[in-house]
Parts: C-alpha cells; structure tokens; sequence
C-alpha cells in the first residue's frame, strides 16, 4: 500500500531521516518542516549511512521540471518553491513550460530525458495524457514525481492516484479544500434551500473533479439542502473566468452562492460585473492568493481556502531528491495544509501567490 504522508507530520521512515537532513541546512524555505523525535544522523562530508543506505551528497543533480503554465501564478509559485529550494540544496534545475498545450508538454519533456536530467518533476496539462510521458520516462530509467496534478485520468484510476512507476504525488489535499469550502458555506447559509453556481477550472484537471466532490459530498453531510444552478469552465485564470461567471449568471441569474474554484477566477468574475448583479450572493473561494486575501478582508467574498503552491513545489523537489539519493522509488502521496480563511481568521493564510 502507497504511503500518505501529511507535511508537519511524523514519517517513520528511511525517507524521514533522509528529508530532515536535506531540510536542517536549509529551514528558510517551504512552510513547517515534519518535525521527529529522533535526532538527525550525523554525516560526513562526502556521504551518509541512513538506515544500511549510502547516499551520495556530493553527487551533482539536474533535475527537469515540466510546468503546465507558466504564465499562471499558481504555477509561477510552484516554480518559485522548487527554484529557492534548488539554490538552498545546490541542485541545478532545468524548468520548462508547456503553456497549457498537452502536444507542447509531451515534445518538451521527451527533450528533458534527451538531455540526461536525474529526475523530473511533472505538472500534467492533461493528467490521461500523462500516462504516456510517465511510461517513457521509466523506459528510460528517469524517476517521476507528479505534482499538483495526478498521472491518469480521475475516472480511470480514481482520485489521488499515483501511477505505476513513478516515484509518487506530491499535492494538496483537493478533496479536503472542496470539503472546507462547503463548510464556509454551511456555516454562512445553514441548513435553508440554497442555489450554487459553481465557476470550475479545466474539465481535464483532476482537480476540477476532486474539488467539485469534496464539495458536494460535505454539503450533504453538513445537511445543506442545495441545488447545483449552473457550473461554467473558468479554465482557472481571471480573463476566462470573468467571460465564464457572465455565462454562469445568464443561465442561473439568482444564485445564492457562487463557489469559485481559483482566487484568480473570482478576482476575474467580480472585475467583470456590476457590483449589484453578485450584491446578494456569497462567494466562496479557493486559492488564499494575494488578491483573494485582499477581497475577503474587503466582505467582497466570505471566505477562501489556502494553497501554498512554493511550499509543494520544495516539498516536491526534497522528495524527489530522496528518491534519487536512496534509492527509495517509493515516496507515496504527500499532502501539505491547506486551511481555510473567512474575516474573521483571515491571517492564517500567508498568501504564497
């Protein structure tokens, strides 16, 4: 059975003692570190033992990263998390956009295992798609770690999957965040008759899909009586999501409650519309992005759940790197914290986007 490893919490493991060597000479990056009750093995400079397994330290790592859009911040702050990350570990990384094109991405990560790198880190454009770049990649002996992102579609191989021969997941939990998300909302409109519009990213994202039943499945369990009016593919970005909340309020003109899947859907959708077209409707959202943080202390919206996309791209990179240096191909699925915010508690979130 894959592991799942919550980030702040204990790992009894190989991997553990090897991620808090990497971290204890670089604790400025990614948010709280795992914290163990067993003391870091000590190593010399040109190699370590942990657990029987000897690691090279001073072996030199290029590591490929294949980035589904870099002209979005959300992906921009992953990058970010894996640059700083790099620099503090003395990786070299070699980072590549696909500007949300599955064709692109193919092309540019067959290059990236042309070129020798050690590993790579994946952001699918297409998470079915996917599968045929994960299967190449370990044809040619290039571990795989994905991240925010899963390899194989959600219908195919369920949700939080981690594909056969890649060394693991490394994400938010997107069930849960669509689950807090509905919890704002049941805390807002109780248990009466409510209409929710639902402004989603891309249909092929897995994210779409894990967030949408999260959502759901905790409405119904918070005995929120709801109706799903009308749900319109932003595409994640302000500019589709503010054309898609126009589509959404033309085919559901009085909803209740507006739950937006991205902080930068929502800055697009209330950028776009009068004020008094929203004026009655709760809007909920998903990100904890600098802008969304800023609309929630302003009550344009009630409440945001906190991504943290700098602390999964270093989270991402510490683990593939653990992967290289043991040997241990297996890392499981890793989630870091993704609490949620209102007006209230708006400084839980520490906007990494």
């Amino acid at each position: 059975m894959r592991s799942v490893f919550r980030y702040r919490l204990v790992r009894p493991a190989i991997v553990l003692l090897a991620f808090v060597c990497l971290t204890a000479a670089c604790s400025s990056g990614g948010d709280e570190p795992p914290s163990t009750s067993e003391a870091a093995p000590t190593s010399d400079p040109e190699s370590s033992d942990f657990g029987g397994v000897q690691i090279d330290l001073d072996k030199d790592l290029v590591i490929g990263v294949s980035i589904r859009n870099l002209e979005q911040s959300f992906y921009q702050g992953i990058e970010s998390g894996i640059r700083q990350r790099a620099e503090e570990l003395g990786v070299d990384v070699v980072i590549i956009g696909a500007g949300d094109d599955s064709d692109k991405q193919a092309v540019t990560f067959a290059d990236l295992i042309s070129q020798g790198v050690d590993g790579i880190l994946l952001t699918p454009v297409d998470s079915a798609a996917a599968v045929d770049m994960a299967t190449r990649a370990e044809a040619s002996g290039v571990p795989v770690l994905a991240v925010a992102n899963q390899i194989g579609s959600v219908e195919e191989f369920g949700d939080q999957h981690i594909y056969a021969g890649t060394v693991g997941f490394v994400t938010a939990d997107d069930v849960d965040m669509g689950r807090q998300a509905a919890n704002i909302v049941a805390d807002e409109v109780g248990d009466g008759d409510v209409a929710i519009g639902i402004l989603e990213g891309s249909p092929e994202d897995s994210r779409t899909t894990l967030r949408n039943s999260g959502f759901e499945e905790q409405l119904a369990e918070r005995g929120v009586n709801y109706e799903i009016a009308a749900t319109v593919n932003g595409n994640w970005n302000a500019a589709d999501g503010a054309e898609a909340c126009t589509r959404l309020l033309g085919a559901a003109p009085t909803i209740d409650v507006l739950f937006s899947m991205s902080d930068e859907m929502t800055s697009g959708c209330l950028g776009e519309l009068p004020e008094f077209q929203l004026a009655n409707t709760d809007i909920v959202s998903i990100g904890g992005t600098a802008t969304g943080l800023e609309l929630l202390v302003e009550n344009k919206i009630v409440g945001t759940v906190c991504e943290k996309p700098a602390t999964m791209g270093a989270l991402a990179l510490e683990s593939l790197i653990i992967a290289i240096r043991t040997g241990q191909l297996d890392q499981g699925l890793l989630f870091y914290q993704t609490p949620k915010a209102t007006v209230a508690d708006a400084d839980v979130c520490n906007p990494q986007w």
